[in-house]
């Protein structure tokens, strides 16, 4: 019984010691990633936002972030036909964003259904009428060069006269973009808006004619986007 506690204690205090420094090397290990932060004016609330990074080329490289309806909730994948009141697909919330990420879940539905739903960490509820901030550590780390983000939104019942579809559906999608450089150095961009999605969510292609959109385009006042090297 002696021999076995007086081995018992160098043993606890080892893996003490290794689970101590386990801990900080993944600690250490997270700070080499930079952390990007999202600062989105909100003139309204109960928007559906997505916001993913592309690299120079225009290839898609994560999702950063969606309102979780769409990511969790399966708004943009229910059964019934397009429109259909109550439980039909909205396939106009996102399209950009859900084409750019490729990922089918049957029938051509780009959508996250509810029982394959999106990772809450890239997730949270419908942000208010006001200043939004998300902050985004990559989970990979991202290579030096130019980056682009795009930020999409849209509003459920944001009919106007051009665009007056259903019960719910009214004008498309808006879709705002800017650029990071992924570096040694801090910086600090503005996005700007570039057009809308497809207007039934057919695919994933960005129309620049704002012509017919009018409440649309000042769902968001502005986008801040500051990006912070390693520390």
């Amino acid at each position: 019984m002696y021999f076995q506690k007086k081995h018992f204690l160098p043993i606890i205090v080892l893996l003490i010691g290794f689970l101590l420094f386990t801990n900080l090397t993944i600690a250490t290990a997270k700070t080499d990633n930079p952390e990007i932060t999202f600062n989105i004016s909100l003139s309204e609330k109960k928007c559906q936002i997505a916001i993913w990074l592309t690299d120079e080329n225009g290839n898609f490289v994560d999702t950063i972030y969606v309102t979780k309806k769409t990511a969790i909730k399966g708004l943009g994948n229910k059964k019934g036909k397009l429109d259909g009141v109550m439980r039909g697909a909205r396939l106009s919330l996102l399209p950009v964003w859900a084409y750019q990420r490729g990922v089918d879940y049957g029938e051509g539905n780009f959508y996250p259904p509810k029982n394959k739903p999106l990772v809450d960490a890239v997730t949270s509820a419908t942000p208010k009428a006001e200043l939004f901030i998300w902050k985004w550590i990559p989970a990979t780390q991202l290579k030096p060069g130019n980056y682009y983000y795009y930020v999409e939104v849209n509003k459920s019942g944001d009919q106007n006269k051009h665009h007056d579809y259903s019960w719910y559906r009214g004008q498309p999608s808006v879709v705002w973009k800017g650029n990071i450089t992924v570096g040694d150095q801090n910086s600090e961009t503005e996005a700007e808006i570039i057009g809308h999605g497809h207007v039934a969510g057919a695919d994933g292609s960005i129309n620049t004619d704002l012509s017919t959109l009018t409440t649309a385009i000042k769902l968001i006042k502005n986008i801040r986007v500051i990006y912070k090297t390693k520390q």
